[in-house]
């Protein structure tokens, strides 16, 4: 979800500039991006190093990384879309907006779910495809895309790096989790990720032409080679989790910050409001999982995943709607004056 481009359309701020009135603290919203991708460019090095320096980083870290990213910024960053929605749908739909929209919402999840029940396999690969382009996407959004380079190159190649290297650099560590949610044997799972090492090269031909490109025009490269350098060096739990944490899910928040549109400590309590209830939600679904044990926790971990990728496909969806309405139709403002927002 990019909502600081709502007010001006589809434009990003390393494109177009930023909003008027969009800001994060006295820095500004793209500084702050800035500063976001230096730090998650410097967090992703720090454990290629340590990888290189021979530290091995076992299952529990992976998983520790991984579910703090969730916890503290990846399922809470999607509990925002009723609220990005309520100033478009509001005016047209009235006081009841929220019906429409979230059984919506939950009629796809629902449709999702059904698809992984009849058809797994199929639905996760439609899943992945869906993956990249959300990624990529929102990667486009936040400016990190070169203009002389066409969106949909940069688009597929910055979407795929979280999906496509760890498929085919790391297969053994892929297929069993791919295998369960696919629900089919491992070895088979194997067999179909070796097809992905073809796509390989490709990419990594379109990753160098937009990286030298964003390099001419001054773009920040230096999170998207970090990020790439992750996810050969380290395993795809935890590169996901550097990814996800530090990258894609805080870029998002920092911009829903700036959607507010208050003073920084205002919109730092509407967001916290927000969010603290899907954070609650998380650890206590991941404390359940302890409690069971690893055998019991194993068995439900992949009808979970399920029931998350259930979810995000909506979320996939009312972030790509709502970058396409027009200028003004998504108002910070509008979300405060409709009591969306804490009181003070």
């Amino acid at each position: 979800m990019q909502p600081a481009s709502m007010p001006g359309g589809r434009g990003s701020p390393g494109q177009n500039g930023p909003a008027p009135g969009l800001a994060v603290g006295p820095i500004g919203l793209v500084a702050a991006l800035r500063v976001q991708s230096a730090l998650a460019a410097a967090l992703m090095a720090a454990f290629c190093a340590a990888a290189l320096a021979g530290v091995g980083f076992g299952m529990g870290a992976q998983v520790a990384v991984l579910l703090v990213a969730i916890v503290l910024v990846g399922f809470p960053h999607g509990a925002f879309d009723h609220l990005v929605a309520l100033p478009i749908l509001r005016p047209r739909l009235g006081r009841h907006w929220w019906a429409p929209f979230g059984l919506g919402y939950l009629a796809l999840a629902g449709l999702v779910w059904l698809a992984w029940l009849a058809a797994p396999a199929a639905t996760l690969a439609g899943f992945l495809v869906a993956s990249v382009l959300h990624f990529g996407l929102g990667d486009v959004e936040d400016g990190l895309a070169p203009r002389r380079v066409p969106v949909a190159v940069s688009v597929l190649t910055y979407g795929a790096l979280p999906i496509l290297l760890p498929m085919a650099l790391h297969p053994a560590d892929a297929a069993p989790v791919l295998a369960a949610l696919a629900d089919v044997p491992v070895g088979a799972m194997q067999d179909t990720l070796g097809l992905a090492t073809w796509l390989l090269l490709p990419w990594c031909v379109a990753f160098a032409v937009v990286v030298l490109a964003a390099l001419r025009e001054r773009r920040g490269v230096a999170e998207r080679l970090a990020m790439a350098a992750g996810f050969v060096l380290l395993p795809p739990l935890l590169a996901f989790g550097i990814y996800f944490g530090a990258g894609h899910a805080v870029r998002h928040l920092l911009r829903l910050g700036a959607w507010h549109g208050g003073p920084p400590r205002a919109a730092a309590r509407w967001m916290a409001w927000t969010m603290l209830p899907a954070a609650a939600v998380c650890a206590a679904g991941i404390a359940g999982l302890a409690w069971l044990g690893r055998d019991a926790a194993a068995d439900v971990l992949a009808p979970l995943f399920r029931v998350i990728a259930a979810l995000t496909l909506p979320h996939m969806v009312v972030t790509a709607w709502l970058d396409t309405q027009p200028a003004g139709d998504a108002r910070p403002d509008a979300v405060v004056a409709a009591g969306a927002a804490p009181p003070p």
